[in-house]
């Protein structure tokens, strides 16, 4: 059979860093990842607490409506947070499903509250997690599970920090005059 593959190609395909088929079979059972220990949280209603505190921390939670005013989907966001907690070990895949509801009413309570339009899926964004999601609307809280209304009622309590809304049109802060140099006093 002849390889009509590059010689760079080749090079590059050699150089990958990337696990081997079965290489996870052969770690070191003592080197404990985060994601296959035990979990932080395994009750629905911890984790949301949890998730809630972290969105609505300052360094976190502007860069997040940022996010949101830029374009990022509510699920976008949702998937990004809930990966992210399950590769730190806070939780597990089915504690990770029963989260995708309660964080995504959060972060859309979020912007809501900050005065941000938000586009929650995009047309081919239906399959998250393998699992086809139906439009959220958040004019029905009867419907909401009793984790999503509780986190609900957290957001439209919660204080939070301010964003900046400066217009790129805005006159620039005035600058200080630099102080003379050492060369130029007499």
């Amino acid at each position: 059979m002849l390889d009509n593959t590059s010689p760079d190609l080749q090079e590059y395909f050699s150089r990958m860093e990337r696990p081997l088929p079965g290489e996870s079979l052969t770690e070191d059972p003592d080197v404990e990842q985060p994601y296959t220990g035990s979990t932080e949280f395994v009750v629905a209603q911890e984790a949301i607490d949890y998730i809630f505190d972290q969105m609505t921390q300052e360094e976190n939670y502007i860069p997040l409506m940022d996010s949101i005013v830029e374009g990022t989907t509510i699920m976008e966001a949702t998937r990004l947070i809930l990966f992210s907690g399950f590769n730190e070990g806070k939780f597990n895949p089915d504690l990770m499903l029963l989260l995708v509801e309660p964080v995504a009413y959060m972060i859309m309570g979020l912007a809501e509250r900050a005065g941000i339009e938000y586009v929650v899926q995009e047309d081919d964004e239906e399959d998250m997690f393998g699992v086809t999601v139906q439009r959220p609307e958040l004019s029905q809280p009867s419907e909401l599970s009793d984790e999503t209304q509780m986190a609900m009622e957290r957001v439209e309590a919660a204080e939070l920090p301010e964003r900046s809304t400066e217009s790129l049109m805005a006159r620039p802060p005035p600058q200080e005059t630099p102080s003379p140099s050492l060369m130029q006093r007499q």
